[in-house]
């Protein structure tokens, strides 16, 4: 009798055997799980990192052109030579940086950049020209170098209005904001 084990003594057996299998199993799962999402977590953190270093670099820089074009602000302070030196260094920033970014914000930097501050060029080795006017600018400032006006837009149609500048700058910055993790109704809390 003692050698006859019964289906049901069988299945309790099979089921205090398997129960610490299945929990130890459970246990590296659910230790794996947890350890991407901690990975995932640190890698976000890092991109959000950099991404506010670049923010830092850019912001600035990226408020001087719009204040140039707009000729408000502290526009007297970026002269036409200083304006085409600060798009050589978001360049390389945004360039160094472009594949931390997302499409969306390069295609907006690009509509800022090139759409609303600077004809890019059409020749190699020449430099991009403000999309303002000569005219506008040398009216709005006290001192003018007539060597600046050679670092102009010369056709009309490539003069930008201020409400498209004012609109390429808006959406780009809100664009580096989202990101950087900073929403609309994070900005308005602080």
């Amino acid at each position: 009798m003692a050698a006859e084990w019964s289906s049901l003594e069988v299945a309790k057996l099979i089921v205090s055997v398997a129960t610490p299998v299945v929990v130890v199993g459970l246990g590296v799962v659910v230790t794996r799980a947890a350890r991407r999402v901690e990975q995932a977590q640190w890698s976000n953190r890092k991109l959000i990192e950099k991404r506010l270093e670049l923010y830092d670099m850019m912001a600035g820089p990226l408020n001087d052109l719009y204040c140039f074009l707009r000729t408000f602000g502290q526009f007297r302070e970026v002269t036409p030579p200083i304006a085409i030196k600060r798009k050589r260094a978001l360049d390389k920033a945004y360039f160094a940086s472009k594949f931390l970014m997302t499409p969306e914000f390069s295609k907006l930097y690009e509509e800022f950049i090139n759409g609303a501050c600077f004809d890019p060029g059409k020749y190699q080795g020449e430099d991009a020209k403000l999309r303002s006017t000569v005219v506008r600018q040398k009216a709005e400032r006290g001192r003018w170098d007539d060597a600046w006006d050679g670092l102009f837009v010369t056709d009309p149609a490539e003069v930008r209005t201020d409400d498209r500048v004012e609109a390429a700058y808006e959406a780009l910055m809100q664009r580096f904001a989202a990101d950087c993790g900073v929403t609309a109704a994070d900005a308005l809390v602080r």
